[in-house]
């Protein structure tokens, strides 16, 4: 009996597994950069055809204090779309598509840092909004001694359009 004992006990030694380490992912943190596009007014045809109109700008003064959304510019449309972008190299822009529409490139002053981005490969994902045209804005005022006021402004700005880049950026480690 001691024989079948010893035999059993090294299988179930066999049977387990060395524990393994995991292998060390650098770690990082998620970091944004927003970047409002140039060029757009060139794409204006596609890019009303891929834009929707903001439910939210049809709310009322009311429904929007009870949305805590008082002095935010809630313009009149939207786009909420996952964006690529493309870059030729050499001095070319850097241009930003939805799907296959082309609705605008990132300003030269913002092309270095947008193309060091893509040639690391960090980039995780580019977030399109729109961010000029009509808007409606509700100003609270609060004065002394009386209730709060509201103004309900219709304004217009340039229409454009602003993506944001979510990137990963590894934390150096000193050793």
């Amino acid at each position: 009996m001691g024989i079948l004992k010893n035999l059993f006990s090294k299988k179930q030694e066999a049977q387990t597994p060395p524990p393994q380490e995991e292998p060390k992912r650098p770690k990082g943190i998620i970091k944004t950069q927003r970047h409002k596009l140039d060029n757009v007014e060139a794409h204006m045809k596609e890019i009303m055809e891929l834009v929707v109109k903001n439910e939210d700008y049809k709310l009322s003064e009311k429904a929007i204090i009870e949305d805590g959304r008082e002095n935010e510019k809630i313009y009149q449309y939207e786009l909420s779309e996952k964006a690529k972008l493309l870059f030729g190299g050499g001095v070319e822009p850097i241009q930003v598509f939805v799907g296959d529409v082309h609705i605008g490139d990132i300003k030269k002053g913002s092309t270095a840092r947008v193309k060091k981005l893509i040639e690391s490969g960090t980039i995780k994902d580019v977030e399109t909004e729109v961010s000029g045209g009509k808007y409606k804005i509700l100003k609270s005022y609060k004065r002394m001694g009386y209730s709060e006021e509201y103004t309900l402004d219709k304004l217009e700005d340039d229409f454009s359009i602003t993506i944001e880049i979510t990137y990963r950026e590894e934390i150096k480690e000193d050793v």
